[in-house]
């Protein structure tokens, strides 16, 4: 697949701008292939495929197999999925600093089972209430993808000589701005390994794909009763049930207690970490939280600028379109006049809504008349009222300005719909199905420049670039998975490659 000419749908406008800057970077600077990419997993990412086939990178297919093949070696980490952007970054730093130290090795490779683990350093201070297992906390070893023709050194370490490029989905991007942050050397007295050294020029670039850079409207939706925990509870000891090794789906959640003691039973072992999970949710210590407005919020506080020695890229994806601006047919008419009982009888063949269909739009117009959206508004209302009265905790979403697109994955259709909604802020409306799209150009202080990359390199060099958002434009048909290649078509599936394969030379030629 030639990157450069692959057919990219016109209304993926950030893959096409994209594909401008790598041709005119190929003219500036040459290919190397020796600064690793490391690629960094969103909130609910996983690390070992799922059911042994679906990887987070790439789906059905092995992106990071794919990106190795072409010459580049690719490190993945592993790191909690719901864990805050805290630990997720001392995951990160734990699993780079691992790898060839202090000896060669300190990484699985591709399919390892079962996974090895390395101790993770959380600091001191951590919320959890069992320090003595923050102490001895370990974390799964990153997976490094290479090849024969380009094996990483046995005696390459992470450091200022040996830089790497970060592509992020999703979170994966807060929390490598949180990490960048924690690399000044200066910023969390509680983390006794970053402190003392500036280590941000061990970092070349920074790509983010859908990140929450201003948090994302999703974590408003209901996905829990009012005051009840018990389904989170239960999925917490679920996943955590199972030696860690043999868990299909691993919280990293271990130093809060979150695993099974020797010979618990499922029930014994929920009812003893209940009030944890409790003080772990309500105390904010999640990663849920780190994605909402209010933790983005924190973030810009603890992290208010990007780094001068990092090239910083970003995407935008959008998977919503505007709620259609159509008036009721003369079905849509009978059918409601069928409900009343005089509608039955006075309304033979139809004829009503044959009559005031054509005259829907005058009848809108002077407000006698609703539009479809009006309809669909009073519908909602009436049914929510209703569930309510019965005791359902969660209620149907009002239509707003933005619905998902037809081609959306169904699963994350539902939040996109509620993110769409009049409660949500008109501007923060379209989004992926996941994060609002507006939040995904950089964070609030930026900067954020949407201009050429290359012609501005070329004209100011490194220096004029580096710690500046560039933001390389909106993707209208990739929703949240798609950008990963999860669960998405072929057509799609092979986009997402190029734009991965993309981003790899573009932070190779700049390494």
């Amino acid at each position: 697949m030639n990157p450069m000419t692959h057919p990219i749908n016109d209304g993926n406008r950030g893959i096409h701008q994209l594909r401008r800057e790598v041709a005119n970077i190929r003219n500036m600077l040459p290919g190397k292939k020796t600064c690793p990419i490391v690629l960094v997993p969103g909130f609910s990412g996983w690390g070992r495929p799922l059911l042994g086939t679906v990887n987070y990178f790439g789906g059905l297919t092995d992106l990071p197999l794919v990106l190795s093949q072409l010459g580049y070696i690719v490190i993945v980490v592993r790191i909690g999925p719901i864990s805050t952007n805290r630990e997720r970054a001392c995951e990160i730093f734990a699993q780079l600093t691992n790898i060839n130290s202090p000896r060669p090795g300190g990484f699985d490779p591709p399919g390892a089972a079962p996974p090895t683990f390395t101790r993770v350093d959380f600091g001191n201070a951590h919320p959890s209430p069992f320090p003595a297992l923050v102490a001895i906390a370990q974390t799964w070893k990153a997976v490094v993808y290479d090849t024969p023709a380009n094996p990483l050194p046995a005696i390459w370490q992470w450091n200022a000589a040996n830089k790497i490029n970060f592509i992020c989905h999703s979170q994966g991007g807060t929390t490598i701005r949180y990490l960048i942050e924690l690399l000044s050397g200066t910023s969390d007295p509680n983390l006794p390994q970053f402190l003392g050294t500036n280590r941000q020029s061990w970092i070349n670039s920074v790509v983010t794909l859908g990140t929450p850079h201003k948090g994302t409207t999703v974590t408003g939706v209901d996905f829990l009763p009012p005051g009840n925990l018990d389904p989170l509870i239960d999925f917490i000891t679920s996943c955590s049930f199972e030696l860690r090794q043999n868990r299909i789906y691993d919280l990293h959640l271990d130093h809060w207690g979150f695993a099974r003691g020797p010979g618990e039973t499922y029930k014994a072992m929920r009812a003893r970490i209940a009030p944890v999970v409790t003080t772990w949710w309500i105390g904010r210590h999640n990663g849920l939280y780190d994605n909402s407005l209010t933790g983005a919020a924190d973030l810009a506080l603890f992290a208010p600028a990007p780094s001068p020695d990092i090239y910083y890229f970003t995407m935008s994806f959008c998977a919503t379109q505007p709620f259609p601006n159509r008036n009721l047919t003369a079905q849509d008419i009978n059918e409601f006049l069928r409900l009343l009982l005089w509608g039955q009888i006075w309304n033979p063949l139809g004829v009503w809504g044959r009559v005031a269909a054509p005259f829907q739009s005058l009848g809108t117009w002077l407000g006698v008349l609703p539009t479809l959206h009006a309809a669909l508004t009073w519908i909602t209302d009436v049914a929510d009222r209703h569930l309510q009265q019965m005791g359902y905790f969660s209620q149907i979403p009002r239509p707003g300005t933005q619905i998902p697109r037809p081609d959306m994955l169904p699963v994350i259709a539902f939040p996109s719909y509620a993110m769409g909604g009049p409660n949500i802020p008109e501007q923060f409306r379209p989004n992926d199905g996941i994060v609002n799209t507006r939040s995904m150009d950089g964070p609030v202080a930026g900067p954020v420049n949407n201009g050429n990359f290359a012609a501005q390199l070329a004209a100011a060099g490194p220096l004029g670039v580096r710690g500046i958002y560039w933001h390389l434009g909106t993707n209208s048909t990739i929703d949240h998975a798609d950008q990963i290649g999860v669960f998405t078509n072929a057509a799609t599936n092979s986009e997402v490659q190029v734009m991965y394969m993309l981003f790899a030379e573009l932070g190779d030629r700049l390494c």
